[in-house]
């Protein structure tokens, strides 16, 4: 199907995509998305009312429903007319079925459907999809601006990892979003999992979930006592996850985090003994920040090779440079 241009009406089948739309588009953005899903005000809250609070009419933008709790309503994005639907490819994994009825009807009503990816393959295919949305916009100069201090940063962090000799940490990463009586997702080779690896890190979980995500048991993870954890938090709904984003302070995203870090049998496990436990913002495995998760990891593992970096500085200048919002809040964090 041919994608005709220009391309004026956007709906996002993944609205926390609004990053990365808002950063390549820049100026005008908000007017050009006429439908999302509801993931970017249900599951990334903070972000939403940073968005919202500097562009109010963002909050009027029709929601299509989503493929993840089967509310994606097709009828609901053809009436809106758009020129194109943009999804991330890690529907495939979640939702393979959903994905390709709702690919279907669109194909059926003549709507151009683009798959972008900052999460299967995350370091790999997150300059491409800045890229083809800097195509796809007709911002493709100010995509290849991103793409360059992207790659900067990439880089960087790749050379300083080739001088590095001895053995890898070990690092379980865990989704905090169920609250500490429940263990969240961890990650394969895949996400979370990818960017340990490319950090220099030993990731425990792919030995056993190879490119799949899924919860560790306790006893596995106390058994391999990592050197190193991370827990991932955002502005979740669900009582007792890890809370950290735009709008949280440094002693909330601790009070939450105190629970996991007081689990059972974790007070044996190194990277508590050693005080080495850490928190991330969640959506930086899935979105164009993957750059700074590997910056912010990379240092958590090799702190000495890395003592000159600082995240939240990158954050902050990544922010000035492209985004329409302003940093703030809580997107990485040490707990001890």
């Amino acid at each position: 199907m041919t994608l005709k241009y220009p391309v004026e009406r956007f709906v996002l089948m993944d609205s926390t995509c609004t990053a990365e739309f808002s950063s390549v588009y820049g100026e005008g953005f908000d007017s050009k998305i006429v439908g999302w899903d509801n993931y970017l005000r249900e599951n990334s809250g903070d972000m939403y009312e940073k968005y919202v609070e500097k562009f109010p009419t963002m909050a009027e933008i029709p929601d299509v429903g989503s493929l993840d709790d089967n509310t994606f309503n097709a009828e609901k994005v053809i009436a809106l007319n758009p020129d194109v639907v943009i999804m991330p490819n890690w529907e495939f994994m979640w939702n393979g079925d959903a994905t390709k009825e709702a690919l279907a009807r669109m194909d059926q009503a003549g709507i151009p459907v683009v798959f972008l990816d900052f999460y299967m393959e995350p370091l790999e295919n997150s300059t491409k999809s800045i890229q083809l949305l800097g195509k796809i916009t007709g911002k493709e100069q100010r995509a290849q601006d991103i793409v360059d201090y992207y790659e900067e940063k990439v880089n960087s962090v790749y050379s300083r990892l080739e001088k590095i000799q001895g053995k890898k940490p070990t690092v379980y990463v865990e989704c905090a979003y169920n609250g500490p009586d429940t263990y969240g997702i961890s990650y394969g080779d895949v996400a979370w999992g990818d960017i340990v690896k490319k950090a220099g890190g030993d990731n425990i979980a792919e030995p056993v979930l190879l490119n799949k995500s899924k919860a560790l048991s306790a006893e596995y993870l106390v058994n391999q006592s990592p050197d190193i954890i991370i827990l991932t938090g955002r502005n979740w709904f669900t009582p007792g996850s890890l809370k950290m984003g735009y709008t949280f302070t440094s002693n909330v995203t601790k009070s939450t985090m105190t629970p996991f870090v007081n689990r059972p049998g974790w007070d044996t496990i190194n990277a508590v003994e050693n005080r080495k436990v850490y928190g991330i913002y969640h959506g930086y495995c899935s979105d164009v920040f993957n750059f700074v998760a590997l910056e912010t990891f990379a240092k958590w593992f090799y702190p000495e090779e890395f003592k000159d970096v600082d995240p939240v500085d990158t954050l902050k200048e990544y922010h000035r440079k492209f985004m329409p919002i302003d940093y703030s809040g809580t997107l990485v964090y040490r707990y001890y």
